[in-house]
């Protein structure tokens, strides 16, 4: 067990999983994509590491999420490089108990390892809404939507809501649907998932005013898009049980017109 070294974080959800378990002491370094924390230096990404800056804060320990193209060799020169498999439920929650023993806050991290394999249980059914989760704004029609994928984290969190992702097929390369897929796949209801503060209903009107003049859609036609406003809501920490929260709140709301949502 590595402990009593400072802590060179090079992800936002690593950030937020040491805040979240009281670790922030050990923090001298965060990546550039993590919100600020007090006055701590940034020391680029995982996958562009700014070494100097890394030395210079003092780190020891480099967490980052296991991911092909991490320079491993390169940080290991500076420190000792931590790679953190985050891919599933069972990763966050294996990842969380260690960054507990990394951090010498095992029994918090216990705990919340605790309830993320509860609060991110999947709860839907066969009889399920179809919903899709699309990432930001208003919909960009020249070139289609960005998506969720089922098997991620975010994809995850609306089955722990209790709802079917309405994408099911492995989706290769990037997380982008062609306006045509949209309409052959036709949910039941739609949520963007967008990160910004808390917005007005006229940029929900101006969400769903984007999918206007799509044939068949019968989120359009039944008004069953929504959205969900939170500058952490594309993390993929301990936030994930708030995102469960909001997904249920959201889609209850909307006229599915289908078999009742679970509740």
């Amino acid at each position: 067990m590595i402990q009593g070294q400072g802590l060179a974080s090079l992800a936002p959800s690593i950030t937020a999983t040491l805040l979240a378990l009281g670790g922030e002491d050990r923090l001298a370094m965060i990546s550039d994509f993590c919100p600020t924390v007090g006055d701590l230096p940034r020391g680029g990404t995982a996958l562009s590491p700014d070494l100097e800056r890394i030395l210079r804060s003092g780190a020891k320990i480099l967490l980052a999420r296991s991911a092909a193209g991490v320079p491993v060799d390169a940080l290991g020169r500076i420190g000792v490089p931590v790679m953190l498999p985050w891919s599933n439920v069972e990763d966050l929650c294996f990842s969380i108990e260690k960054l507990g023993e990394i951090s010498a806050k095992e029994e918090n991290a216990r705990e919340l390892a605790q309830r993320m394999r509860s609060g991110m249980a999947p709860t839907d059914s066969p009889q399920s809404p179809r919903i899709l989760l699309v990432i930001g704004g208003p919909l960009d029609r020249s070139g289609g939507p960005w998506v969720i994928r089922d098997e991620s984290l975010h994809g995850q969190a609306l089955r722990a809501a209790g709802y079917r992702n309405a994408l099911v097929d492995p989706l290769p390369g990037a997380p982008k649907i062609s306006l045509e897929a949209l309409i052959e796949m036709n949910p039941d209801g739609i949520i963007h998932l967008i990160p910004a503060e808390e917005s007005s209903d006229s940029n929900r009107e101006a969400v769903i005013s984007s999918y206007s003049g799509i044939p068949g859609l019968k989120a359009l036609s039944r008004g069953a898009i929504g959205t969900i406003h939170d500058p952490t809501i594309l993390d993929e920490g301990p936030g994930l049980l708030k995102l469960v929260g909001q997904l249920k709140e959201t889609i209850q709301k909307l006229p599915l017109m289908v078999s009742e949502a679970p509740r």
